[in-house]
């Protein structure tokens, strides 16, 4: 029995590390995502959620002399 808990508690850590690698890799609030991650539960969702977010760019990056579409 406590085998299967430090397997569980074991994959919560990393999927909750994984949601802090991917929130600092895209651009987003990574204490957020970090602290949603670290719930049971919902760190799951949380994480396939950042896997299909886009990444952020920074506002500077962005071409001001393109027009915009119609």
């Amino acid at each position: 029995m406590t085998q299967l808990i430090i397997l569980l508690l074991l994959i919560h850590f990393v999927i909750a590390y994984q949601c802090y690698r991917y929130a600092s890799i895209k651009g987003y609030p990574i204490r957020v995502f970090t602290v949603l991650g670290c719930m049971p539960y919902f760190n799951l969702v949380v994480w396939i959620y950042l896997l299909f977010l886009p990444e952020l760019e920074p506002f500077e990056h962005h071409n001001h002399d393109q027009k915009q579409p119609l």
